[in-house]
């Protein structure tokens, strides 16, 4: 989490204070200034987001070396292909993404992503940013404080308190906001109001976006298959936070949280007309709600610091399809995939000393049970299967946990140690809608420690290195997933002993910190055991023999590579940044074949250089990013013959804000100033070189932002 006084929004000084000074809670349970930390951590706050014109999760990483956000075209059709209905799909660390990246909006886990036929459900469109304050990305497991899902690093989004938009000695404060951006004809609005009486304060925010299709490079339009324009799309989405907050002067805080998402997503799909499919039309919506209580108290004696929290969150998503045929049947599909969660969670922090070390010892545990499901309905449904039906019965996941971690620091020395233990319990019921079938339970445990070092060489430079462990309890999708279609020769079984997914990485790096330069280079290997992949395990596709899929631990996967980061600040205002990543892995199945890891990026480099006025009153920068051309050998064994492999690119961005005056800000936004053809290698990472239709996996073409904010 990060506090930023009010004073950086108006003075360099304590601007760029704010930035070298900045407090993270993710990595360790317990704020630690970044620089201290053991391992690598990025923050972005609600001003920079502002600044950088950002409206998605994708533009959250728009300069953020090593971690990506993959969003495909809209190229699906009703019974066949996903291609981009799973909108931004979630968040790609260091190679590794989907659901083994944990995502948590102040600690309650965003829904996971699930993928079956013609339906992919991703994780990005569950938080709209419009109400983040901040956010903070651990690259590297993080399951010794978090349990599942922690396998490759963490994305948490934290919310602000009403305090956060009132100013000192006033009662009332708050925010108004509209934006536009031209890549996909977005306007935004975002209004928050605060206010303080004595010891109670509350806020009401709201962001409502409408937007049309993103835009790309394509030039064929018209109807079928060889279209590379976008199809027509027309969505909305409407976000509200409310949050009430008694906090007296003894130390207690209280708060209660409510919070609601609604989106909705029509799609001409133009691409899939032909002369047998006359209309082809798709409405996607997705929800999720949450209401929250927590306590935390914080004072003096042997505990200093106490919270705990209960939480209720529902998500869900459902995938409309229409499809007018001619001869055939017309035919319709509805795919929903719910998850409706309940938790509690607690911990405990004690400040003390023991000889020459100083102890900062964080401990606790958490509970949550989710009821997931989804429903596979529609009209015409394949022959050989009966609609409505489930590609899993309806499931309860119990997550359960105990951790413990410490900051141990003895003079220049800091160590981080922490150990989690994790027990997990996933219960199908019996579902009316599989009859004759027999869901299998499953439950486990896991202990995960980790261990991480600051050497401080003096006040500037510090050695640090790190050991941390990660697992992945296996979803309810994959130990009871379910389809059979005798008539074609196929069917899936569930698989009890499906074992979790597990991780183990090792980073170091030296970090200097210093009043005009900053500078981090990171080195890391990573390695995951007992990948989860669905195989043909017997049969030969025949009514007779058919064949049979199973969730299996199949895959072995190692990743290795380095990260640089350079930041630089003048005196005058002038200041720049640099930031490279690299990384190369492999995979390792059974019998040692041995084949490239397609899901890491290719070497990224961004280089920016900007101006801020001392007291705050304009700034911009300018910012060239490189993404090189994923290898050859490194896409090996993915497509067929080969892979496209868009070329590498350079592309410059220009962004700049002024306070028109007290409290009004305009921003604006110029985006791949040189009308670039490019590509990112996470969009078209499966799709072959023979491919005609590379045009409509390109970004937009040269684009522009805008929006004033008004803070009173």
């Amino acid at each position: 989490m990060l506090t930023t006084p009010a004073q950086a929004q108006d003075n360099d000084g304590y601007f760029w204070l704010s930035r070298m000074n900045q407090i993270v809670v993710t990595a360790t349970r317990t704020p630690v200034e970044i620089e201290n930390l053991p391992l690598t951590v990025s923050v972005t706050t609600d001003e920079q987001m502002a600044d950088e014109m950002v409206t998605d999760i994708k533009d959250l990483v728009r300069f953020e070396p090593g971690v990506s956000v993959q969003r495909q075209p809209a190229r699906f059709g009703a019974a066949f292909g996903s291609t981009g209905r799973a909108g931004n799909d979630g968040f790609n660390i260091r190679g590794i993404g989907g659901n083994r990246v944990l995502i948590q909006v102040d600690g309650v886990r965003v829904p996971d992503g699930f993928s079956f036929g013609a339906q992919s459900v991703g994780r990005g469109d569950y938080v709209d940013l419009g109400l983040i304050k901040s956010v903070e990305i651990l690259r590297g497991p993080s399951s010794a404080l978090y349990g599942s899902d922690g396998l490759a690093g963490a994305v948490s989004f934290i919310t602000a308190d009403p305090t956060d938009f009132i100013r000192n000695g006033n009662s009332v404060g708050g925010l108004v906001r509209g934006a536009y951006s031209s890549a996909d004809n977005e306007f935004s609005e975002t209004a928050i109001l605060a206010a303080r009486s004595g010891d109670w304060s509350g806020m009401v925010a709201y962001t409502r976006r409408d937007y049309n299709e993103l835009d790309n490079m394509g030039t064929v339009g018209g109807t079928g298959s060889s279209r590379t324009e976008p199809n027509p799309q027309d969505g909305r989405s409407n976000a509200v936070l409310g949050r009430i907050v008694f906090d007296p002067a003894n130390g207690h805080k209280l708060r209660l949280t409510a919070e609601s998402l609604d989106t909705h997503l029509f799609t001409d799909g133009l691409v899939g007309l032909s002369s047998t499919v006359d209309l082809l039309q798709a409405v996607d919506t997705g929800k999720r709600r949450r209401v929250g209580l927590d306590w935390s108290w914080e004072g003096e004696g042997a505990i200093n610091f106490a919270r705990a929290a209960v939480y209720w969150q529902d998500a869900e998503d459902r995938q409309f399809t229409d499809e007018d045929r001619t001869p055939a049947a017309d035919r319709e599909r509805l795919n929903t995939f719910e998850n409706r969660v309940y938790g509690f969670s607690a911990d405990a922090r004690s400040d003390f000393v023991t000889g020459p070390a100083s102890h900062r010892l964080v401990f606790g545990g958490d509970i949550s049970k989710t009821r997931q499901r989804g429903v596979r309905d529609g009209v015409e449904p394949p022959y050989g299967e009966v609609f409505p039906t489930r590609a899993f019965p309806t499931t309860d996941f119990t997550r359960a946990g105990l951790f413990a971690g410490d900051e141990i620091a003895v003079g220049p020395l800091t160590l981080y140690p922490a150990i989690r233990f994790d027990w997990y319990d996933l219960s199908p019921r019996d579902d009316a809608l599989l009859p004759g079938f027999a869901g299998k339970e499953q439950d486990g445990s896991r202990l995960s420690p980790k261990l991480g070092a600051v050497l401080k060489i003096d006040d500037g430079v510090r050695l640090f290195a790190n050991y941390a462990t990660g697992f992945k309890a296996p979803e309810p999708t994959q130990v009871n997933q379910f389809f059979e279609n005798l008539a074609y020769g196929y069917t899936s079984q569930p698989n009890p002993d499906l074992g979790p997914e597990r991780s183990e990485s090792f980073e170091g790096g030296v970090r200097f910190t210093g009043s005009h330069v900053s500078l981090d280079i990171t080195g890391f290997t990573s390695r995951y055991r007992d990948f989860i992949s669905q195989e043909v395990v017997s049969g030969s596709f025949t009514p007779s023999d058919p064949a049979v899929y199973q969730f299996i631990n199949l895959d072995h996967v190692q990743v290795k590579g380095a990260e640089a980061r350079l930041e630089g600040r003048a005196d005058n205002g002038l200041n720049g940044r640099l930031s490279l990543s690299y990384a190369t892995g492999d995979v390792t199945r059974p019998g040692g074949a041995t084949t490239p890891l397609s899901s890491i990026d290719p070497l990224k480099l961004v280089v920016g250089l900007g101006y801020r006025d001392p007291q705050g009153r304009f700034g911009g920068q300018l910012i060239a990013t490189h993404s090189a051309r994923k290898e050859l050998d490194r896409a090996t064994g993915l497509c067929t013959p080969e892979c496209y492999r868009p070329g590498a690119f350079t592309i410059l961005d220009a962004t700049a804000n002024a306070r028109l005056w007290d409290g009004l800000t305009l921003r604006v936004g110029v985006f791949n100033i040189f009308d670039e053809k490019y590509a990112w290698w996470s969009d078209v990472r499966g799709l072959a070189s023979t491919s005609t239709v590379t045009d409509a996996y390109t970004q937009p073409g040269r684009n522009a932002s805008a929006s004033l904010t008004y803070r009173f």
